[in-house]
Parts: C-alpha cells; sequence; structure tokens
C-alpha cells in the first residue's frame, strides 16, 4: 500500500518537538531527530509534517526513502535526495550539504531506514561522526522492532559527533484522535470503541477498518473466511494484501508457507501445531518464524514456542492469500491433531467451522458445546458456531435443529440483531411442536419480546395470549414463562397492577424451582412496580431483596438476567437511592458491554442515564443516553429509542440549549399516538412538555395535559404526577395564572403524600414555594428550605438547588441582600459544576439583580417604573389587570414570547422577583402620579 502524505491526526506534542526543532536551526549545531515505531503508527505522516513545517520556515527539504524493495543502498537513498552523481560517501554527502544549505536550515528526511543495508547505515554513521558545517537537521523514521544494531547505534554517533539528539517513539492514537480521523466514514451504526480496540490505537488499522465498513470481529452471517473469525471483510483485505505481499516476498517460500499455515492455526499458535498442520519437522519451522520475526510479521509470545502475528488484520491478509483448498486441507488436519490431543470445544470449532462434513453430529455437537462456551465472552463467534452447526446437521435431526435454532434466535436478539432474531424465530415457531410445553413457552416468550422491542405490541401480546391458550395451565412451568413475559408487556404498556400480579406468581415459581436469577428479575420488577403504583413500603420491600439477590449472583448469571439489573436501577433512582442505582446499573453496563449484549445495554444506558441525571450528573446523562439513543437506532428498537431521546431532551433543558430539546422531544413524539398508552410513552410528553416551556411556550406546556389523561392525570403513573404537577405550576406562574398554578401546587402535594418519598415531598414543596414567591414573597423562604432537605435526601441535585433557588430570591424580596447573595453565589457554582447552565445564568442575573439594589436601594420603588419602554410599559399596566401571557398578546397582537421577553426586561429594571410585584410596582407608580 503506497505511503501519502495525508494531513496528521493528533500528535500534538510530537509536532511540537520537531517545531522546535525547525526553529533552533541555525542558533547552535546541527539536530538529529528520531522518529519511530510499528508499522501504520504515522512515522510517514509525522516526517510529512515536519517537511512542510520547515518549508514554511524559509528551509530547504529533501527526502530519500530506504523501504522500498531493493533501494536500501547508499546510492539509492541519497542520489535522489541530494541530486548526487557518481559514488556517494560520507565526504561527499558531507560536502554538499553544506554547499545547499541555506541560512534557514537544510531538512533531510530519511524513512524506512530498517530497510537500509549496512554499506548505507555506515555512511551515515560516517556523517554523523563529522557532521556537516552547516544548519541540518537530520530525521529518521523506521519500525524499531526491526531495527538492526548498527541503525540503533546512530543516535550515539550523533552525540559523539556533537549533534542535538531527540528521539520520538510513536505509541497508539487516543480515543479522541481515533475518532476525528475515522469520523464519519465509520460504519453507520458502529461501536467507535470497538473499532478502536480493533485497530488497537494503529492510525492505518483505523483507516482500513473504517474503509472496509466493519469492525474487527464482526462477520457476515455465514461467517465465512478467516479461521477465527478476525476477518474485517474482503475490503480490509484488498486495501491491505500489497503491502503485505511485499513483506511475504522479502522471506525464503519456506517461511511464507509456514506464515500461511500459521494464518490458520490461529491468530496466535505454537511452532509445533503449524509444523504438524504443514508436515515438517519443527526445526525448520522455527528456523521459518525467525525470519518472519525479523520482518516484525509474528512476534513471540510469553508461552515457550508460541507467537502472534502483529496484528489481527495481517494474519488475515496472510491467511487470505492462501489457496482456499489449500486452507480447507490444513484446517482438516489441525482439527485432527487438536481431537487427538482432547483440545476443548471452542478451540476445535475454529476449524470444524471450514473442515466439517455434512451429517457429521460429532462435528456438531463440538459447534454447538463450543458455542454455549464462549456465548458470554465471545457472543459473535457463538453465532458463527451455531450457523456453521445448522448447516452441518442431517436432515433427519429435527428436534435437534429446532434446540439451535433456539439457540441461535434468542442469541441473536440478545446482541441486539433483532429484525434477524424475530424471522428466525418465526421459522422455528412454524415448526416447532408444542408438546414439549416448555421448549415451545421459551420461543413464544422470546418471539414476543423481539416484537415488543421492534415497535410490534399488539403482535407481541397475541403471540403470548395465544400460547397461553394453548397450554390451559396443564404446564405450570410454561404458563410461569408465558405470564413473566406478559408482565414484561405490561409494564411497558402502563399496566403496573396487572405486572406486578404476574411477578408476583413469577416469584412463587422461582423460589418453588431454587431459581435465583429469575427470583432476582421478579423482585425488581415488583419493586419498580410498587413505585409506579404508590405501593411505596412494597416497593422497599422488594427492593432489599432484588438488591441482595443481584449481588449475590455471579457475573455470567447476571449477563443472563440483565432485565433485573435494568428493573433494579430505575427501581432505586425513583426510590430516591442514586448511589445504589448508579452501582448497580454500572457493574451490568460494564457486563453487557463484555458479552456484547447491546439490547440489554440500551436499556442499562437508559436508566443509567436517568439516575445520573437525577444525581445532577449531566454530563454522564448525556453521554449514557446518547450511546443509548446510538445502540437503539442500530438494534430497531423503538421503545428504547424514545425513552433515550425523552432523556435527551429532557438533559437539554436542564443544560440550557433548548433547540437541542425541542429537536429531541419532537424526535421521540414520532408516530406515537396523542394519548400514550405505555410507561415511556408518557414520559416523552413530559420531557417535550418542559421543552416547550423552557423555550417560553407555557401554553404548550399547559395544554400537554391533555396529552396524558387531562387534570386527572390517568396515563401517568403515580411517581411521575409529582413532576407533573409541579411542571404545570410552573407553566402557569409563567403564563401569569397565578390560580391555576396554586392548584397544580395543591395537586402536587395531594399525589405526592401518600408516597411518603423525601424526594416527591419536596418536588411538591417547591411547586408551592413558586406559588408563594408570587404572592408573597418573604413567605416562600421556609418553604424552599423545606424542599431542598427533602429534594437533597432523594439525591435530586438539581431540584434540589432549585429549591435554595428559591429561597435566595425569597431573601432578597425580604431585603436580606447579605444572604441571598450569598446563596445565590453557592447555587450557581453547584448548577455550573453539575452542567446546567441555564440555571446557572439564572442564579447569575439574581445575583447581579440582588448585588445592585444593595448598591442603589433608591432605584426602586414607583420611579424605576419610568425606566421601563413603551413597549414594556405597556406589558407592566396589562399584568397589573390581572392578563395572562396570551391575552396580553392578543391585545397587542405579538406573540407569547415577545410578552415574556418584555416580562423579563421589566423584572430586570424595576428588580421585582414575579408578576405579583411587578403589578404592585405599576400600580403604586399609577397612585404616585
Amino acid at each position: 500500500m503506497a505511503k501519502t502524505a495525508e494531513p496528521m491526526v493528533g500528535r500534538s506534542a510530537e509536532r511540537r518537538t520537531l517545531a522546535r526543532a525547525v526553529s533552533r536551526l541555525g542558533e547552535g549545531p546541527g539536530q538529529v531527530v528520531e522518529i519511530t515505531g510499528g508499522p501504520g503508527i504515522g512515522k510517514t505522516r509525522l516526517l510529512a509534517e515536519l517537511g512542510r513545517t520547515a518549508a514554511a520556515a524559509g528551509c530547504t527539504v529533501r527526502a530519500g526513502r530506504a523501504a522500498a524493495h531493493g533501494a536500501g543502498t547508499t546510492a539509492e537513498v541519497f542520489r535522489a535526495l541530494l541530486d548526487a552523481e557518481g559514488p556517494v560517501d560520507a565526504s561527499y554527502l558531507r560536502e554538499r550539504m553544506e554547499s545547499i544549505a541555506p541560512a534557514a536550515g537544510l531538512v533531510v528526511l530519511l524513512d524506512g531506514l530498517e530497510r537500509a543495508d549496512t554499506d548505507c547505515l555506515s555512511t551515515l554513521h560516517g556523517l554523523f561522526g563529522h557532521p556537516p558545517k552547516a544548519p541540518v537537521l537530520f530525521a529518521l523514521a523506521y519500525r524499531h522492532r526491526q531495527a538492526s544494531p548498527p541503525l540503533r547505534a546512530l543516535l550515539g554517533t550523533a552525540l559523539t559527533g556533537g549533534l542535538l539528539v531527540e528521539g520520538i517513539r510513536l505509541g497508539p492514537l487516543s480515543r479522541q484522535e481515533a475518532a476525528s480521523l475515522t469520523g464519519p466514514a465509520a460504519r453507520p451504526g458502529g461501536d467507535p470503541r470497538a473499532l478502536y480496540r480493533a485497530a488497537e490505537g494503529n492510525p492505518l488499522y483505523l483507516k482500513l477498518l473504517t474503509r472496509a465498513g466493519d469492525v474487527l470481529g464482526e462477520k457476515n452471517s455465514d461467517g465465512a473466511d478467516g479461521a477465527d473469525g478476525a476477518g474485517g471483510g474482503d475490503g480490509v483485505i484488498a486495501a491491505y494484501e500489497a503491502e503485505i505481499a511485499r513483506d511475504l516476498a522479502r522471506v525464503s517460500a519456506t517461511a511464507r508457507q509456514v506464515a500461511r499455515a500459521a494464518s490458520v492455526v490461529g491468530e496466535s499458535f505454537t511452532s509445533e501445531l503449524v509444523a504438524s498442520a504443514v508436515g515438517m519437522d519443527e526445526l525448520p519451522v522455527l528456523a521459518a518464524l525467525d525470519e518472519l520475526v525479523g520482518e516484525d510479521l509474528v512476534r513471540p509470545a510469553e508461552a515457550p514456542r508460541s507467537f502472534t502475528f502483529r496484528h489481527p488484520l495481517l494474519r488475515d491478509a496472510v491467511y487470505g492469500s492462501a489457496p482456499p483448498g489449500w486452507r480447507v486441507a490444513v484446517h482438516t488436519g489441525v482439527a485432527a491433531t487438536l481431537t487427538r490431543r482432547g483440545a476443548n470445544a471452542p478451540d476445535l470449532a475454529r476449524h470444524i467451522e471450514y473442515a466439517g462434513r455434512a451429517g457429521d453430529l460429532d462435528a456438531v455437537r463440538v459447534l454447538a458445546d463450543a458455542a454455549r462456551q464462549v456465548r458470554l465472552e465471545r457472543p459473535e463467534y457463538a453465532v458463527r458456531w451455531l450457523r456453521a452447526a445448522l448447516r452441518l446437521l442431517p436432515a433427519d435431526a429435527g428436534a435437534l435443529r429446532d434446540r439451535l435454532r433456539l439457540r441461535l434466535a434468542r442469541l441473536l436478539g440478545a446482541i441486539g440483531r433483532l429484525q434477524e432474531s424475530r424471522d428466525l424465530l418465526h421459522t422455528v415457531l412454524e415448526e416447532l411442536p408444542r408438546d414439549p410445553a416448555g421448549r415451545h413457552a421459551e420461543a413464544v416468550a422470546a418471539c414476543a419480546l423481539t416484537e415488543r422491542s421492534l415497535g410490534r405490541r399488539a403482535a407481541a401480546r397475541s403471540l403470548l395470549a395465544d400460547a397461553l391458550r394453548g397450554v390451559g395451565g396443564q404446564d405450570a412451568d410454561a404458563v410461569g414463562v408465558l405470564e413473566f413475559a406478559l408482565a414484561h408487556g405490561d409494564l411497558a404498556d402502563a399496566r403496573p397492577a396487572d405486572c406486578a400480579d404476574r411477578a408476583a406468581h413469577a416469584l412463587d415459581d422461582a423460589q418453588r424451582y431454587g431459581d435465583r436469577a429469575r427470583a432476582t428479575a421478579a423482585h425488581a420488577l415488583l419493586s419498580l412496580t410498587g413505585v409506579l403504583t404508590g405501593d411505596v413500603a412494597t416497593a422497599r420491600e422488594h427492593r432489599t431483596s432484588a438488591a441482595a439477590h443481584l449481588d449475590g449472583l455471579l457475573d455470567g448469571q447476571v449477563v443472563e438476567r440483565l432485565d433485573a439489573a435494568v428493573w433494579l436501577g430505575w427501581s432505586e433512582a425513583l426510590l430516591g437511592r442514586q448511589p445504589e442505582a448508579l452501582a448497580h446499573l454500572d457493574r451490568a453496563v460494564t457486563l453487557a458491554r463484555g458479552s456484547a449484549r447491546e439490547f440489554a445495554l440500551v436499556h442499562l444506558l437508559t436508566g443509567r442515564a436517568f439516575a445520573a441525571q437525577l444525581a445532577g450528573r449531566l454530563g454522564e446523562a448525556e453521554s449514557a443516553a446518547t450511546e443509548a439513543l446510538d445502540l437503539a437506532v442500530r438494534c430497531g428498537a423503538h421503545e428504547a429509542r424514545a425513552a433515550a431521546l425523552a432523556l435527551l431532551c429532557r438533559n437539554a433543558v436542564a443544560t440550557g440549549d433548548h433547540e437541542a430539546a425541542l429537536r429531541a422531544g419532537d424526535a421521540a413524539l414520532g408516530r406515537q399516538p396523542r394519548v400514550p398508552d405505555d410507561w415511556f410513552g408518557a414520559s416523552v410528553v413530559l420531557a417535550v412538555a418542559e421543552a416547550r416551556l423552557a423555550a417560553g411556550d407555557a401554553t404548550a406546556c399547559l395544554a400537554a395535559v391533555h396529552d396524558v389523561g387531562g387534570a386527572a392525570l390517568t396515563a401517568v403513573d403515580a411517581w411521575s404526577r409529582v413532576d407533573w404537577c409541579e411542571l404545570l405550576a410552573r407553566a402557569a406562574l409563567t403564563d401569569g395564572r397565578t390560580d391555576t398554578a396554586a392548584y397544580w401546587a395543591g395537586r402536587a402535594m395531594d399525589v405526592a403524600r401518600p408516597l411518603c418519598l423525601p424526594g416527591r415531598t419536596g418536588l411538591a414543596l417547591l411547586a408551592r414555594g413558586h406559588v408563594l414567591l408570587a404572592e408573597q414573597p418573604e413567605a416562600a423562604y421556609g418553604m424552599a428550605v423545606a424542599a431542598y432537605e427533602g429534594l437533597t435526601a432523594a439525591g435530586q441535585t438539581v431540584d434540589a438547588h432549585r429549591a435554595r433557588l428559591l429561597a435566595a430570591t425569597s431573601l432578597a424580596a425580604g431585603g436580606d441582600s447579605r444572604r441571598a447573595s450569598a446563596e445565590l453565589a453557592l447555587v450557581q457554582d453547584v448548577f455550573t459544576r453539575c452542567g446546567a447552565r441555564a440555571l446557572a445564568r439564572t442564579a447569575s442575573t439574581e445575583r447581579r439583580r440582588v448585588l445592585g439594589r444593595a448598591a442603589h436601594p433608591a432605584a426602586g420603588g414607583e420611579r424605576a417604573v419610568e425606566l421601563l419602554t413603551r413597549r414594556e410599559g405597556e406589558v407592566a399596566a396589562l399584568v397589573s389587570e390581572g392578563l395572562t401571557n396570551r391575552q396580553i398578546a392578543h391585545r397587542l397582537k405579538v406573540t407569547e414570547k415577545t410578552v415574556q421577553m418584555h416580562l423579563s426586561h421589566a423584572f430586570a429594571k424595576l428588580r421585582v422577583p414575579s408578576r405579583a410585584a411587578l403589578a404592585s410596582a405599576v400600580v403604586r407608580a399609577a397612585m404616585s402620579t
């Protein structure tokens, strides 16, 4: 693959080092900069960057390269570089450099010196031992693993000759640098972390994988090409094979054969197994491996007689260069050798996948067992091996085919390939007998979950109901599986009471059969439904049991029941136990990532975003919600996509990005019914209503209540009703409807009181405090303090400090400017640290107002009304008449946003905190005239 001089990505420290070297030219002795690193790490690009920097500084730049085949001699490296004719030695080069070096300096770029021959290196030693008497900067680039002793000794010679020496060893790019390199070219929906891990931070491998449109280890559906799944697809091989072919051309025919045999054995291999695969003695194989190590194609591993390819992409390229029939023969021989040695199923499966014969049940069993063993750590291998096992099955193995298809379908769903899973499950259900009922029930439950995740809720419920009718209560275990699947649907369909009944039955069954993992999930589900129905005592009881069970499960058991962690995390967040929620969700997220359980990861990340949001960790919340959205889109998970968008909407409201909040909210609304009939749907409507209020449209916010069942809030769960009431109270105050605000504040207390949750009570008190601030500003202080205490106890950091902001405003209204200013400074700092920029600005504005009032106490009162513009005065006068923002807008023939803007200016000029105080100032001013 041709070397290019494309723009550098990252490497800021290294680029500064080179810039300093250029700036020093002419100020002292000559210099040598040594740039080393592995293949593709960016040495050539860094040299090119140095050349551009030097040329811009007025230097003469000359470049030579020894890496091309046959171009490592002194003449080849330096003749074109210095326009030399005839013999080239150190004396000639010294004189030539002195003659062409300008005052600004000469920069000599030498690339690929690991290929330089002994004569060339000897010439460089002579040149560095007695350097030119001119401002010259030598930049040497080479692969450090392939450097000969004379090449490594060059810097010592340079130091002896009086040259200034610096070394740069290039390592992997950072994740941020890698992201800027791949950018939008990365595979749509691809995981950037997987891409980075696959490329090991190497720029060349990142570009190859990006261009190939695939991530290392991800395969097409039949798993073709690549003995152990490291292949990144034909695009990677095509882009890389030319360079690897040149590397292989430099070794002997025996070494090439050994390299290809090793690529069949795997990314890591032993000399003994390679020798067996090619029918050679081990000593000549070891000699061939020495050649390959010398070319840095393979590297010694820690275990005796063990080696590994430099990178999986290299191994793939070598594997692809071998004839297909020869590969099958080597796979067959390796499989036979491993079988004789009693190798484990995964090691055998890597070769049986390609060497197995149709109808070989022993091969099928090995592949199925291997898939079972690696399903948690390497699910992509498990998928491939299950597909291979299905291909090898004889036609009369119907029962075994059904079992393997069901395993494959469930695994596809778990790793986020929902449509594939759904299609295969439909095939399974068409052919799977209803007896035994247990297996049929498992298939139906898996299919229903997939259908629901894809947004086909009615189909999911119909499948389960039909299956239950078919069982007829005759198989208790099958009934339990189907009922628990229905419980999942009940929760999502906003039927928490029905969900609780089914989950209680599932818990009884799990305890009867000693199924600890299912009991954990049932406890977690019962805890969550308890909060949603308002039965907090039951929720707390089951939360304690679920947490104890989950903490006692091994990692592998947790991976099998990640739904339990999802429900427990949500329950703990709603109960105001944010640290426990985040701890349980973080453990599950780590396990889901490690096992590629992308479907569960979507829901875990939405739960984590919600808990982090409540805790005031808005940056973490945005990151988790953004990742959840990406995964949901990739998986096709309809409900999870809406939930992630709703969380992003609410987070953007908190951070003050109102346009982003509205975009996310509108996208979340999507095609959902006007009156949502699911749990997440009501959350979406709440998020959008809050975004509209933040953007200044209080009327639209108030109207949103009709989309969740009207004043009764029938479509809203018990916990979220407090959120709705507090939001509607704020919206009514913004719109000048004090009576309506008082109604919603009262409702907030009514719905919060039975829950006995400090956070819910605190939010209701906050709503009441806002109403008091509009009516009796000084009386709001005590209410705000009580709200702060409750919200702090629940770990709701941002909401707690909204209450503290209210308290400070109340203090200011009462004339206590000193305490108000101190409180506002503290609140502003907390909001800033949380990332709640809009609230931080509000606190800052209020603090300036308080400080201004303290400095100029006479500026307020009746005379301040004279500071209002004509339109501000008109708006203020209409406020004093009791008109709402909508009515004022209609009267003045302007928009409500314009009315809100004029009101904000009037509040600031008159230094008043509310509409009531504004009306009072206008009335006093009128009476004084």
